[in-house]
């Protein structure tokens, strides 16, 4: 029961849709005040998660280095967290979350899924007629 009511805090958009090439912006928003001391956004892979980019208010934003030059922390804000993927690839697609680190609650989790469309481009063929 605890995981429904700390999922209900946060605000996401479930499906985030956009094109290969394009960019795409993922948000979490905090519905109620929290003593948010860090967001953290992670990629859920097969192998576990990864770290893309976290925002703090001692350290401000930092960017995983091999995600550097696409990705970008939007609104500097605690409460309500958004990136930017930019030149998305195929790789890209999948789900993050969005985590609060509170004090003293500890980390809220938010998710959201990023699908792309336009993947099967590359793999056309026209065979002449």
């Amino acid at each position: 029961k605890v995981i429904c009511c700390l999922t209900a805090l946060i605000q996401t958009q479930q499906t985030v849709v956009a094109a290969v090439g394009e960019e795409a912006h993922l948000t979490c928003q905090l519905t109620q005040s929290k003593d948010v001391r860090q967001v953290t956004w992670q990629k859920v892979l097969p192998e576990g998660k990864k770290t893309v980019a976290a925002y703090s208010k001692i350290f401000g934003p930092r960017v995983n280095p091999n995600f550097t030059d696409r990705v970008e922390i939007k609104d500097g804000e605690l409460q309500n967290s958004s990136i930017v993927i930019r030149k998305l690839m195929e790789q890209d697609e999948g789900c993050y979350l969005c985590l609060f680190n509170c004090y003293p609650d500890g980390a809220l989790t938010g998710r959201t899924c990023l699908q792309l469309y336009g993947k099967d481009l590359t793999e056309l063929h026209f065979d002449p007629v």
